[in-house]
């Protein structure tokens, strides 16, 4: 059966929920973040924010399952849209690498301002202004938080991170509301 675009966004709205489970996973992860400087030293940190930047896509799979939302769409091209959209950030692994042996107090900048920048295809994808919001949320707070605030970045950046995240799945449930589509 051949879908017009409309009906295959509409498709990936329903059955993905608008992806909300995987940015519920990135603010528990960086809420979590915002606590590590309390805990480990600077160096520890640095490498928890690189390697554990790569549990949020799985854990975001695992409350996927517990709220019953398939986001890993494999019958429909804009499902798999997303998950190109998605794989460059696989190429930013280097640079934050680079980042971490060079200028480590510079992850949480790098890393928010990357990650967050993303986001931005999503608002087409799933119809949504509130991945508009997580994009420029993100990247503006880790602008200003990592540039400017490089000593207290480490706990800043991720907790502005954390609400951005929570904030934007709170948009993205309150859009599913108003318009199921």
């Amino acid at each position: 059966m051949n879908r017009t675009l409309e009906q295959l966004q509409t498709d990936i709205i329903l059955t993905a929920k608008k992806g909300f489970p995987i940015l519920l996973s990135g603010a528990i992860v960086f809420l979590l973040f915002t606590f590590m400087p309390l805990v480990f030293p600077r160096k520890t940190v640095y490498l928890i924010w690189i390697f554990g930047l790569s549990v949020i896509f799985p854990f975001g799979i695992l409350i996927s399952k517990l709220v019953n939302v398939n986001v890993l769409v494999t019958d429909n091209p804009i499902g798999t849209l997303g998950g190109i959209v998605a794989a460059p950030q696989a190429f930013y692994i280097p640079v934050f690498i680079i980042v971490y042996m060079h200028i480590p107090e510079y992850l949480p900048f790098t890393i928010g301002l990357l990650g967050g920048s993303h986001f931005l295809p999503y608002m087409w994808i799933y119809k949504s202004k509130a991945y508009l919001f997580v994009t420029l949320a993100t990247c503006i707070s880790s602008l200003i938080l990592g540039g400017f605030y490089v000593d207290l970045s480490f706990t800043l950046v991720p907790l502005a991170i954390s609400i951005v995240y929570a904030i934007g799945v709170l948009l993205i449930l309150r859009e599913l509301k108003a318009n199921p589509v």
